[in-house]
This record gives C-alpha cells, sequence and structure tokens, in this order.
C-alpha cells in the first residue's frame, strides 16, 4: 500500500514523498526500500540546509542577526540528523 501525498516546503521545485506501509513479507525489497528512503532524506536535509544557511546570510544582511543565528543553529542541527541516519545505513549494510 502506498501512501502519496505532496509536500510544498517553499522550493522552487515541488515534489512527493511516497510512504511505504510496514510489510515484511519481501524482506530484502523492503531493506532497499529503507535504504532509499534514508538516502532521500539526508538528501532532503542537506538541501533544507543549504537553504537554512542562504536564508541566514540573507536574514544578517537585513539586519536580523539574532535570526540569522537561529537559522545557522537549524541547519547545524538538520546536518547532525544526518549522522543518525547515516548510522542507519552502516547498519543495513552490516547486516547484509
Amino acid at each position: 500500500m502506498h501512501d502519496s501525498h505532496e509536500h510544498h516546503h517553499g522550493h522552487h521545485e515541488e515534489h512527493s514523498h511516497e510512504h511505504e506501509a510496514a510489510q515484511n513479507t519481501d524482506e530484502p525489497m523492503e531493506t532497499t526500500r529503507l535504504r532509499k528512503m534514508v538516502e532521500h532524506w539526508i538528501s532532503h536535509n542537506e538541501d533544507h540546509a543549504g537553504s537554512y544557511r542562504l536564508w541566514a546570510s540573507r536574514a544578517r544582511e537585513a539586519g536580523y542577526r539574532e535570526a540569522g543565528g537561529i537559522l545557522e543553529e537549524i541547519a547545524s542541527e538538520v546536518i547532525e540528523q544526518n549522522k543518525k541516519f547515516i548510522a542507519i545505513i552502516q547498519i543495513i549494510d552490516s547486516s547484509k
């Protein structure tokens, strides 16, 4: 079962995400899907972090130094999340 819907994040390009229902009938396929989703989330986070950093710079240029600092912190937190996603990939890869 697929539950597809679009997320609008204010990007110039819209994209959709598929959310897979848990089905353990074909474990290798589910493992492949899980790994692909984690890779997607890493990429997605990197895109968001870049956008946050861009807007942090713009906020500072507009005189909103504190807001720019908060955006920088958020970007760093998103990149930290990726370390956990990378750990998931390592767990998947080590179980093969």
